[in-house]
């Protein structure tokens, strides 16, 4: 009889689940780590839109906007505005000359400076993204900050480079 086996042995099936293991092991988080970094897309570009839309509102009042909403504010019917998909959600803040939120975003009391923000939503997915956890942040000098879910204040270095990078 001449008997030939046809198939795999258990060794050669447990090498190779052994070898798609390893690879997974090693695949799965460097591409969880590339989609947290790709969601932060998200937040920059609206910080960056509502960035715009003060500049705009400035060269038509000679003043920013106090807010996103109300008398003197950009037109948006809520204090914030969510992101697209709803990972982030953006606001601005108008301040006087005097550095506080003392401006009314008119010629009379006008709004000099500003600040926009974007904060993870903490009910989504990007709120496991550490590193950026805590939001983005661009003033109207185009100062770029941002905090990690260790951060206390904007002032951390490593933040803003890992996350507006």
């Amino acid at each position: 009889m001449n008997n030939k086996n046809k198939g795999f042995s258990l060794i050669e099936l447990m090498i190779t689940v052994a070898i798609l293991g390893i690879l997974s092991a090693i695949t799965v988080p460097s591409y969880m780590k590339y989609v947290q970094k790709t969601k932060r897309t998200e937040a920059k570009a609206e910080v960056l839109r509502l960035a715009q839309l003060q500049e705009s509102y400035y060269v038509q009042n000679l003043s920013y906007a106090v807010a996103t909403n109300g008398t003197g504010g950009l037109g948006f019917t809520g204090a914030t505005v969510t992101t697209e998909t709803g990972l982030y959600t953006a606001s601005v803040q108008g301040y006087g000359a005097d550095g506080t939120t003392t401006c009314s975003g008119d010629s009379v009391t006008p709004c000099v400076s500003y600040i926009v923000e974007a904060l993870v939503v903490s009910t989504a997915s990007q709120s496991q993204d550490t590193a950026c956890a805590n939001g983005f942040r661009l003033s109207n000098t185009g100062a770029k900050q941002a905090r990690s879910s260790s951060d206390t204040a904007w002032t951390s270095t490593a933040a803003r480079d890992e996350c507006w990078n």
